[in-house]
C-alpha cells in the first residue's frame, strides 16, 4: 500500500507491538488500543511523512524519541499512557507544535526534552493534575511563549 495516507486504527483490545513496517506514505495515524506492551515510539517515529499522531493506551514505563524522528510530526496526542518517563532527544519532533497530554496519569513531570521543541507553541493537560503548576518544564514552555490549556474534568460542572 504505497499511497495510503490515513490510517485509523480503533477498538484494540491488546496490541504486543506495532508491525515493524508502515507504509511510509502515512501522513495521519491515529491508534486507539486498551493496552499498548511495547514501546510504539521507535517504530513510528521512522515514517518520514507522518504529520499527525494520535495514540492511547501504551503501558510500559518509559518511552523514548531519539534524535532525528518523527522529522515532520505536527500535532501529538497521547492518551491513557502509564508512562512514568519520557526521554526525548534533542532532535527529535523538530516540527511539533501541537501536544496533547491526557489522562497519563503516572507522568508526574513533563519531559525535560520538550524545551528542546522550536516550534512548540500549544500544550493541552487533559486531565493531568498530577502535573504540578511548579513543574519546571512547565514554567519554561510558558516563558518562552507556549500556551497552555488544562482541564480537569473533576472541575467540570455537568449540570
Amino acid at each position: 500500500m504505497p499511497h495510503l495516507v490515513d490510517i485509523s486504527l480503533c477498538l484494540i483490545d491488546v496490541l504486543d507491538k506495532l508491525p515493524a513496517e508502515f507504509p511510509q506514505s502515512v501522513r495521519r495515524l491515529v491508534l486507539y488500543a486498551d493496552v499498548i506492551k511495547q514501546d510504539p515510539m521507535p517504530i513510528l517515529e521512522k515514517l518520514p511523512c507522518l504529520v499527525m499522531l494520535e495514540l492511547s493506551g501504551y503501558k510500559g514505563q518509559t518511552m523514548c524519541c531519539s534524535s532525528q524522528g518523527f522529522p515532520r510530526l505536527q500535532r501529538l496526542a497521547l492518551r491513557s499512557f502509564s508512562t512514568e518517563e519520557w526521554r526525548m532527544e534533542e532532535g527529535a519532533m523538530p516540527k511539533l507544535s501541537h501536544l496533547t497530554l491526557w489522562g497519563c496519569e503516572k507522568m508526574s513531570k513533563l519531559p525535560d526534552g520538550l524545551l528542546h521543541l522550536p516550534s512548540l507553541g500549544h500544550l493541552e493537560l487533559i486531565d493531568m493534575d498530577q502535573i504540578s503548576e511548579d513543574d519546571n518544564t512547565l514554567n519554561e514552555l510558558r516563558r518562552k511563549g507556549c500556551e497552555v490549556h488544562t482541564l480537569f474534568f473533576a472541575q467540570v460542572n455537568w449540570e
